[in-house]
């Protein structure tokens, strides 16, 4: 399994940035190298009516996150359903593709895409995703790692297809690369998980409203996290990275599990119970879902 740069990942990502809303997408603008290689050669077509589209979705419609993500993989499928929501966007982002010769810029950028897969040759990505898909007992029809230089990180599936896509690579102060295997090892078990918490919680987010008092506990969440569902999500998901990493601590040596706690319980107060509710589940031989269930019939904290 090999990570790869999606085409139209990047090109989801051009328009997102072109918008300029950046409060709300929350882009990695730290690699300047890269955002300004966008700017110098989109500066014509920040008011193509893709990118005034992208800008009206996001105001009205929530238009971040997984949402961009989705739709712009799902684009050719769009496509062909002029009832859908986003078909008159689709069409647009195909003009938009052709009138700003978006197909020639990522040609310009294919040495820097290749110099970050080549950085990431280190990752024993087969490892990492064997040991995450045996954990929660359970695959998708096909995985796919898409690594992306400005993106935010994301896991999700569309249809039986689980997609995590990964910022790569971070840069430091004076504008140099980072490649901390182990922070990325995290982010993909982080990512991951998403695609095998998520519907499961999502499916039953009826049961939250009975813990109340759990989530009004939160004093320090971030604003990402607005619905209980998401911070249950993310409850489980950090549990989880951090027990891949403590399971792992033989390929992660250097990596420091005391810091990860105290850094998660700053928003994620109970992240050590949580964790404690894994190692129980690793000793059963339930799916996920029944775990989860289970345990909330006696969820108390």
């Amino acid at each position: 399994m090999l990570p790869v740069v999606n085409e139209y990942v990047e090109l989801v990502q051009v328009l997102l940035y072109l918008s300029n809303r950046q409060e709300r997408v929350m882009q990695y603008l730290n690699n300047k190298m890269y955002s300004e290689a966008i700017s110098a050669f989109f500066h014509l077509y920040k008011n193509h009516k893709a990118v005034i589209m992208t800008k009206k979705l996001i105001d009205k419609n929530n238009f971040i996150h997984i949402k961009p993500l989705r739709a712009i993989l799902s684009l050719d499928q769009i496509l062909t359903e002029k009832e859908h929501d986003l078909y008159e966007w689709a069409i647009a982002v195909k003009e938009f593709i052709v009138d700003s010769g978006y197909y020639t810029f990522f040609l310009n950028q294919c040495d820097y895409y290749n110099w970050i897969l080549d950085n990431l040759k280190q990752c024993d990505f087969e490892i990492y995703i064997s040991y995450i898909e045996q954990y929660f007992r359970q695959k998708p029809d096909e995985f796919k790692l898409i690594i992306c230089p400005i993106a935010g990180n994301y896991g999700f599936n569309i249809q039986n297809i689980s997609y995590m896509v990964r910022c790569m690579p971070y840069y430091d102060n004076n504008l140099n690369p980072s490649w901390r295997v182990d922070y990325f090892a995290k982010g993909i078990a982080h990512e991951y998980a998403h695609c095998f918490v998520n519907p499961t919680v999502e499916a039953h987010k009826h049961i939250l409203k009975d813990y109340d008092t759990f989530f009004k506990n939160h004093m320090n969440m971030s604003n990402a996290y607005n619905v209980d569902y998401a911070v249950m999500n993310e409850y489980w998901v950090r549990a989880f990275a951090i027990r891949f990493m403590e399971q792992n601590q033989h390929i992660f040596p250097n990596f420091d599990i005391t810091e990860e706690y105290r850094f998660q319980k700053e928003s994620f107060i109970y992240i050590e119970e949580f964790v404690e509710l894994l190692k129980k589940f690793e000793q059963t031989k339930l799916s996920f879902e029944d775990f989860y269930l289970d345990t909330m019939k006696t969820f108390q904290f």
